[in-house]
């Protein structure tokens, strides 16, 4: 049985304190602009890039994070950059905001860390908090990702990763049917595959170099 770990074990190691936002926050921060967007909650925020870079542009953003490393990272990011750190520690299925009570939403590369019952309560969060109308940007691992079938699985499409930086987080990857299920209270307006070069080097010696995910821009 693969030991598992938690991200606030993650965060103890400095290489998951990324600071360049992700290009989809850029272009979503973009529209959301012209869209008069004001208050976004950033799910899973981490060591803080994308509040930080929100907050940049004139938006205000409220992060949440289970893991208190992550948390104790995004303060002091924001607070060199001299931005107001907005945050909160809460579970992704037990979100501490009113009913449709924020604009829009980011999750990269959080609603997949879990069961599919775990991210199934999770994405149902996201919807009670976002107002009628308000998005959400989010990326979650696919099964043509290399990572897809390796470690110990825990149910259908869920692994406890054995090997790299992540190895004993558990992961759920989604095919595309899955996908549309697991958001079927939202309308998808944008759902892309994107491929990329890992952050960090999770893949073993002459093994793969790149991330596979799904990425979903969604309207409450």
């Amino acid at each position: 049985m693969t030991a598992r770990r938690s991200w606030d074990d993650l965060f103890a190691d400095p290489r998951f304190h990324w600071k360049e936002p992700d290009p989809a926050v850029v272009a979503a921060a973009q529209h959301w602009r012209q869209g008069g967007v004001e208050l976004i909650h950033d799910l899973g925020c981490g060591a803080g890039r994308h509040m930080a870079f929100l907050q940049a542009g004139g938006f205000e953003v409220i992060g949440s994070d289970v893991a208190p490393r992550g948390l104790e990272a995004c303060a002091r990011q924001l607070r060199e950059a001299d931005l107001r750190a907005a945050l909160v520690r809460a579970d992704m299925s037990a979100q501490p905001f009113a009913d449709a009570s924020l604009d829009a939403a980011i999750a990269i590369n959080v609603l997949n860390h879990g069961t599919r019952a775990d991210v199934q309560r999770a994405i149902d969060e996201v919807h009670r908090t976002l107002r009628p109308g308000g998005e959400v940007l989010l990326t979650v691992l696919n099964t043509w990702d290399w990572r897809h079938g390796s470690g110990e699985q825990v149910e259908p499409g869920s692994f406890v990763l054995a090997d790299g930086p992540e190895a004993g987080i558990l992961h759920h990857f989604f095919d595309e049917a899955d996908l549309r299920a697991w958001l079927a209270r939202f309308e998808i307006i944008d759902l892309q595959r994107v491929r990329g070069e890992l952050t960090l080097s999770t893949a073993p010696e002459g093994g793969p170099v790149f991330r596979d995910a799904w990425q979903v821009l969604a309207r409450r």
